[in-house]
Parts: structure tokens; C-alpha cells; sequence
């Protein structure tokens, strides 16, 4: 083998470049050690780049849940998710696409539970809570049937509906709980009206003041009944009565209390007039406006009232002798007598009737009438309207000394009187005093 210098040195110039050439070539074109060729700088040639694989993109629904009442917890799939707002309503976003189980729930309401899948159905739900009233309602029917209606007591029916009310507004059953509690309210205000018609004496100022406060919250509960509204009107009339008659007795109640038209009841007489206006069929209010015409001086405008309500109510006593005293007033003896009588067919032992046709017979002549006035004391040892009678008996008399039984039986009459609810006790002292200016 030649030396590498020698065979170098050995060839000729054309020779050499050609060899040059050749080695240079092979080195440019030389593989690396896993047989790819590398590029200039000895890396390997990867080929042409391929771009990045995406993941794909997560589709999504916004949820939006309406409820009724409002404040409502919203349940996804068990896991509270949110309360909707005072409006009812509250939104979830990005809610992937799946079956979900939506509950809502509220205190004193029914949950509500439903299905939703996402990506098919409409992505709005709505929730309408049925309250739990059961338990209510028991609690409301125990109070009414104890008789636990209203205050002082607590609790009371009203107490728990003022509740339902706040907490349901006026959903029907809590609206049939405000129509009972109304009714029941002033389910005994019907037979104290009448009480008031057919025994006046008997009914105190404190009853009727109670009976007008339970018709003031019936009318809270359910404003538009009428019937109601008429009793409540009625009540404040004879409230009103009364005040001015007891007014009367102690010397108030701006003025004289002698039934002149400048003393007369004119709120009562308001009262009543609205009641009816309100309910034309109340045949109490009529007797009462009747009543108040008399004290006031209107004899003429009490008997056509007082007609009217003979004959709508036939068979009340007391209104054929509240017609028998208005005839007295206008001296109409004889039918003053005829009304008298048929309020004693009706009533026989209504002391305030005999008493009346007792002085009524005198007036007209026939003096035995005055049995029927002592018949009337027995018949009601309480009542001061027989001795009143009495007295303007006796002091009609001529004789000097009927005229002393005279001042005795009205000094008894007013004394008996001293509420001023038979008669105007003013009135009686007027006469009295006359007969003992005719002593002197």
C-alpha cells in the first residue's frame, strides 16, 4: 500500500481535483448514524410540520327558574344551587348538556320536583309552590269553634289569618278563611239589633259598643258586604241614642233634653238614615228612626216610619206601641188606643203597651183606664213609665189632692228613670214642676 502523502504527492494537478471534488461530495451527502441524512448543521430533516389537534368546545345552556312565591331554594340534581330573588328568579349559566332533576322548595310550601334536559327543552322553568295549609286551617276551624275570634286573647282567629294573609296574600282558602271569620264575626249582631227593638232597657251601651267593633274587623275581612255595613251604621245610631239620652238625664249632651227639635239625636238620626240607604229591608233601623222623629219632635214624620214598620213586621209588639205613643203625641186618642191593643194581642203582659193604653182611655173619657196603668206596675215593677203615666193621670184631676199623688208619682218615675232610656226625664220634670206651681 503507497503512503497517503506519496499517492497524493504521485498524482498529477487534474488529478487531485478531481479526488477533492469527490471527497467533498461524500462529506455534503454523508448519513448519520441512523442512516437519514442531516442538513447543514448535522440535524436530522424532519419533513413537513402537521398542525396542533383542538380539543372540541364544551356546548353549554343557561337555565333560567321562575318561582312563585318568591325566595324559593332551587335543588340541582339534590345540591342547592341558589334562592331566587323577591321576584322569583334566578339564573344558572354554562350548564352542560345533560338530564337534570330541578327541585324547588320553600317554608309553608309544597316542593316542587321536575326533569329538564338540557339542549332539547326550553331552557325556562316555572315553578308554582302550593302552600301547606292543612295544619293552618285545623288551627283557625279550633279557634272559631272556641269562640277565640279576636283580641285580648292570643291566639286568636284573626291572629293566625292576619299570618296566613301575610304569608299567602289572597289565595282562595286563605280567602274562605276571611269569609268565615267575617260571618262568625257578627253572627250575633242580628239578635242584638233586635234585643235593642223589643227590650231597649236591656241592652247596655257596652254590648252594642262590642257588637260595632266585631263588625268593624268583619268589614276589615270582607268590605263590600252590605248587609254588614248596614248593622254597622245602625249600631253607631243607637250608640248614639243612647249617649244623648244618658247625656240628657245628667244635663249634657248640648241641651235641654226636653225632645225639642234644637235637642234632637241628629247623629243617630244620620246613622240610621245611612242604614237604611244601605239595606231598606232593615226593619229595625226604621223603628229606630221612628223613635228618634218622636224625641224630636216629628209626630207626624214617626207615624208614617212607624206604619211602615207594622207592617213589614207585624208581629213586633213593640212597634205598634211606639206608633200608640206617636199617636198620643198628636192627641189621636182612639187610634192611639187601637195601636196599644194590638201590641198587648201580640204581647200581653208588655207593660210599656198597657201603660200606654191605660193613659190613652183616660184622655179619651173613659177613667177605669186607670186600672190598666196599676195593672202595668205589676206587670213590670221596674219599669217607670206606669207612675209617669200616673202622674199625668192625676194631674188632670181637678182635685187638689190628686194633685199631690201627682208630684209623688212623678218624683217616682223620674227617679226610676235615671237613664233617661223610657222617656226624657226633662219632660217629666216640666210637668212636675207645673203641678207644684198649681199647689202653691
Amino acid at each position: 500500500m503507497l503512503h497517503k502523502k506519496s499517492f497524493i504527492e504521485s498524482m498529477g494537478p487534474m488529478a487531485l481535483v478531481v479526488f477533492l471534488t469527490v471527497v467533498l461530495c461524500a462529506s455534503a451527502f454523508a448519513q448519520d448514524p441512523t442512516g437519514r441524512p442531516t442538513g447543514t448543521k448535522g440535524k436530522p430533516t424532519t419533513g413537513k410540520s402537521k398542525p396542533a389537534t383542538k380539543e372540541p368546545t364544551l356546548v353549554t345552556v343557561m337555565l333560567t327558574v321562575l318561582t312563585d312565591p318568591g325566595g324559593s331554594t332551587v335543588l340541582i340534581n339534590g345540591e342547592e344551587r341558589g334562592v331566587t330573588s323577591s321576584e322569583g328568579k334566578i339564573q344558572f349559566d354554562k350548564l352542560p348538556l345533560a338530564h337534570y332533576t330541578i327541585e324547588v322548595r320553600k317554608d309553608g310550601y309544597n316542593a316542587k320536583v321536575r326533569g329538564f334536559d338540557a339542549g332539547s327543552e326550553a331552557p325556562t322553568l316555572v315553578f308554582k309552590l302550593e302552600p301547606k295549609l292543612d295544619d293552618y286551617i285545623r288551627d283557625f276551624n279550633s279557634l272559631v269553634g272556641s269562640g277565640k275570634l279576636i283580641g285580648p286573647e292570643s291566639p286568636n282567629a284573626l291572629e293566625l289569618l292576619n299570618k296566613l294573609t301575610a304569608a299567602y296574600g289572597d289565595r282562595p282558602e286563605v280567602t274562605t278563611l276571611k269569609s268565615v271569620l267575617a260571618a262568625k264575626l257578627v253572627e250575633g249582631v242580628p239578635a242584638l239589633i233586635a234585643q235593642t227593638v223589643t227590650s231597649w232597657r236591656a241592652v247596655t251601651r257596652d254590648q252594642m259598643a262590642r257588637a260595632l267593633d266585631a263588625t268593624a274587623v268583619s268589614l276589615g275581612l270582607k268590605k263590600d258586604d252590605t248587609r254588614t255595613q248596614a248593622q254597622a251604621a245602625y249600631l253607631r245610631g243607637a250608640i248614639a241614642l243612647r249617649d244623648w239620652q244618658t247625656g240628657s238625664a245628667k244635663g249634657e249632651a248640648g241641651g235641654q233634653g226636653d225632645g225639642s227639635s234644637s235637642t234632637a239625636p241628629a247623629a243617630a238620626r244620620g246613622e240610621f238614615e245611612t242604614s237604611l240607604k244601605l239595606d231598606e229591608a232593615m226593619a229595625a233601623t226604621r223603628y229606630q228612626l221612628g223613635i228618634v222623629m218622636l224625641a224630636s219632635g216629628d209626630a207626624s214624620g214617626a207615624e208614617t216610619t212607624l206604619i211602615k214598620v207594622t207592617q213589614s213586621e207585624p208581629k213586633w209588639a213593640s212597634a205598634y206601641t211606639a206608633l200608640g205613643s206617636t199617636y198620643y203625641a198628636e192627641g189621636k186618642y182612639k187610634e192611639a188606643i187601637d195601636a196599644y191593643q194590638k201590641a198587648i194581642a201580640i204581647e200581653p203582659n208588655n207593660a210599656s203597651a198597657v201603660a200606654g193604653l191605660g193613659l190613652a182611655r183616660v184622655l179619651k173619657g173613659e177613667k177605669d183606664g186607670t186600672k190598666d196603668i196599676e195593672r202595668a206596675m205589676k206587670l213590670d215593677p221596674n219599669s217607670a213609665l206606669p207612675h209617669l203615666n200616673m202622674a199625668i193621670v192625676y194631674s188632670q184631676s181637678k182635685n187638689k189632692k190628686d194633685w199631690s199623688k201627682s208630684e209623688d208619682e212623678f218624683k217616682k218615675a223620674i227617679q226610676m228613670n235615671a237613664q233617661n232610656l223610657e222617656f226624657q226625664n226633662s219632660s217629666a220634670e216640666k210637668m212636675l214642676a207645673e203641678v207644684q206651681k198649681r199647689k202653691k
